[in-house]
Order: structure tokens, then sequence, then C-alpha cells
């Protein structure tokens, strides 16, 4: 489904770059590995030379090498997000509000069949490649597939609207100051580094709404698994809340970034909209969803779905 319509983003002045830079600052050193060109930082995250160069100088984190400064990738993933730069992860946010917008609007049940590819790393093998889905996942009501794969997952998703609860107002609005923020992996649950610099990701995000949830009285919980959406979905992490007896999917922290691009109309998206039935829990916390000869490998969903 086409995205709504969205004006050429002009050229960033030198006030949103120094904030920019002073918000990647933010994420402490030891957290960084400078392995990235400036070449990768033009055909990976759509940074050009010009760009990049006006960074460097206004303190964007780099360590010298022989043939050019080499930069942390989240870094660079950040700069790209921050100011929707043509790259694949702004094309993968493109991707959520297409989704979520599809979920929302569906007018019947549906079936989604999901098919789970571990990646083979590239080059020549001795061997067959060995592949296996996580336990976790192989519990999961509508898995199958043989030891090696091929693996899928079915859920039947039923028409339900993704509806807005504006109770919940008070706890959606804690993360509206914050800014979305592509973390590493040793600040992804540190609710504290959240509170001190005001970034997170999603996953972030819905840990420490869980925590706030108690104080308002609210029963929540954090949740992993996958969007459903053909023709993929994705991994993601988001807040469940009890409402009426039954769990509510919300991304408040997800919405506000989305609405604040006009990829969802904010109009009808409030931060207490929920995200719909299309969020399928397969655990609280991201887990390795599958292995190549016993080691992690990155794992994609192409989906069909059916009425």
């Amino acid at each position: 489904m086409a995205g709504p319509a969205r004006a050429p983003r002009p050229a960033a002045d030198e006030r949103t770059l120094r904030e920019l830079v002073g918000r990647i600052g933010r994420v402490p050193d030891r957290y960084r590995e400078f392995g990235q060109t400036a070449a990768e930082a033009t055909w990976q995250h759509g940074i050009d030379e010009a760009l990049l160069g006006t960074l460097t100088e206004l303190g964007l984190p780099c360590r010298p090498a022989a043939d050019g400064p080499r930069y942390d990738q989240l870094d660079l993933a950040n700069v790209s997000l921050s100011l929707a730069l043509p790259s694949a992860r702004f094309m993968a946010m493109r991707g959520w509000a297409a989704a979520i917008r599809s979920a929302a609007r569906a007018s019947g049940a549906t079936e989604y069949t999901v098919d789970v590819l571990p990646a083979c790393p590239p080059g020549p093998r001795e061997h067959d490649c060995n592949l296996a889905a996580a336990p976790l996942l192989r519990e999961q009501p509508g898995f199958a597939g043989p030891a090696g794969g091929p693996f899928t997952l079915t859920r039947r998703v039923p028409a339900r609207p993704a509806a807005v609860h504006p109770e919940l107002a008070a706890l959606t609005e804690l993360v509206a100051a914050v800014h979305f923020h592509h973390l590493p992996a040793g600040l992804r649950q540190d609710v504290g580094f959240l509170r001190e610099a005001a970034l997170a990701d999603c996953g972030l995000a819905a840990t420490f709404l869980a925590e706030e949830a108690l104080g308002l009285g609210l029963i929540a919980r954090r949740s992993f698994g996958l969007f459903l959406s053909a023709p993929y979905s994705i991994a993601h992490s988001w807040l469940d809340v009890r409402v009426d007896d039954r769990w509510v999917s919300f991304d408040p922290h997800l919405v506000n970034l989305l609405t604040g691009w006009n990829l969802l109309p904010a109009e009808e998206w409030p931060s207490y909209r929920s995200i719909g039935e299309g969020a399928w829990r397969l655990a609280a916390h991201e887990f390795v969803m599958a292995t190549h000869d016993g080691a992690e490998t990155p794992v994609s969903f192409p989906t069909r779905a059916a009425a």
C-alpha cells in the first residue's frame, strides 16, 4: 500500500546538525565500534561527503585511519534516520507505517503464513547448511517444518480495529520527549540511560513504560515477536497493556516517530492508539530466532496473507 505523500525534506541547518551530534554524543564511546568508512557512510546510510564533513567538524565521533576516518555504524544509522536520508533503515520505517495502516484497515479476519528464512553466510561451504529454529519459535502454535527447515509460522488474526485508548494518555506521554535512537546492545535494556539521555529504541521504550505503568495503576508487560504484514513481517518489541480483560498492543515511541515524519497522520494516530492485532507476541524479550551451524544468523520473514 502506498504511503501518504511526503514533502521533500529540506537540507538540515547547522542548529539541527549540532543538536543531532549532541544526541549521538550521549552514548558513551565505549559502546562504539569505529569500522565504517566515508564511502560506506554514503552507500549504506545516504550521508554524502559534504554532510559527513560538516558532522565531523561538529563533533561526530570518529577515529583516524591511514585511508581516512572511521565511524560507528549505529552513529551513522542514527544520522540517516534523524535526517530521513535515503537508506534501508528509513525505507524500513516507511514499511512500518504501511504495515500499521494496513492492519488497522483490515475488513475481515486474515490468515498470515510466515516463512522463517535464516540467512546462509556467503562463500563456498564444505557441507549442507545446518539450520535450526529456536525452541521458543518451534513451541509456537502454527509452527511447521522439519529440524533442518524450511520453517513456517501460521496465525489467523481477527478483524479488530486499532482502537484509541485516551485513558492511557498519561502513560504514553511519558515517551513524548524521548528521541528514537538505534542503541548498542549494552544499552538496550538500560532504563537509567533512557531517563538520563532521553534516547531509546522501541524495546527500551517498552521496558520503561512497562515499569512506569505500575505506578499509574495499570497492568502492562513488554513483548517481543512479529508484527504480521505482507509481503514481509517484522521482528519487533512493543508494550502490551491489560484493557477490559485482554492484552492490547501499543508502541507510542514508534507511532510518535512515524507521525513526526507524516508517515502516519497525526490526527488519526495519537500515541495512545493501539498498533492492532498484527502484533504477535512470541516472548517477553528478544531471542535468537534461528542459527546456522550453531551460530546466530539474520532471519527474514516473507509473508503471505489470505482472508
